[in-house]
């Protein structure tokens, strides 16, 4: 076999060419390559999305177990505090003044007060026996009964009408007995902190979801 002695200008030229084409063409081919892998990846990653959205599940929240935050403060007129009902009761009954007191138990002691208002400066201290403003706050969050829930709410009024009602004019998340408890301090005392104290005495003996924290 006979190999040419030499290589002519047209034949450097036409590879040339032939070697440019097919450079061109790879890099062609490797461009569409890679658009194609980037496109699979983006629709493999937006299924993978949506997908993960469907599988989530949205939570209901449930109010069943929520406390209310119905706290209301408080100054009682407090008279002195005790380890037993009967020693309060004892207390109470050697002042005259204290006709008209109520013995309020609070985590195993029974605290005597004289009143209760939403102001501090509506107290009026006693000399004899002595009293001081006893600050406190109540709190009808964990009742579930809307008419002893809003209990606090409603005795932080100092508006009589508020306690008082005429018969048929009872507002309905007023607890039934109100009306009776009202009539019998009335034949007492026409002062609203008797009024309230009692209310909150006879309340808390009631319902233990009622807490006083001083």
């Amino acid at each position: 076999m006979k190999f040419p002695k030499g290589i002519g200008r047209r034949d450097l030229t036409y590879a040339a060419i032939l070697g440019s084409v097919a450079g061109l063409a790879g890099v062609l081919f490797f461009i569409l390559l890679l658009s194609s892998m980037n496109t699979t990846e983006t629709e493999t990653a937006e299924q993978t999305s949506q997908g993960k959205e469907e599988e989530v599940i949205p939570v209901q929240s449930t109010n069943n177990n929520i406390e209310v935050d119905s706290s209301v403060e408080f100054f009682a007129n407090q008279h002195g505090v005790f380890s037993s009902q009967a020693a309060a009761l004892e207390f109470t009954s050697g002042y005259a003044s204290l006709n008209t007191s109520a013995v309020v138990e609070v985590d195993g002691s029974y605290y005597v007060w004289s009143s209760v208002t939403p102001i501090k400066e509506d107290i009026v201290l006693s000399d004899n026996p002595t009293s001081f403003v006893k600050p406190f706050k109540l709190s009808g969050g964990a009742c579930t009964n809307p008419e002893i829930q809003s209990l606090p709410k409603n005795l932080q009024s100092n508006n009589r009408s508020k306690f008082y009602f005429e018969e048929g004019n009872v507002p309905e998340n007023i607890p039934e007995d109100w009306q009776s408890i009202t009539s019998a301090i009335s034949s007492l005392s026409d002062d609203l902190g008797v009024a309230r104290l009692h209310l909150i005495a006879h309340y808390m003996t009631k319902n233990d979801c009622l807490k006083i924290e001083f």
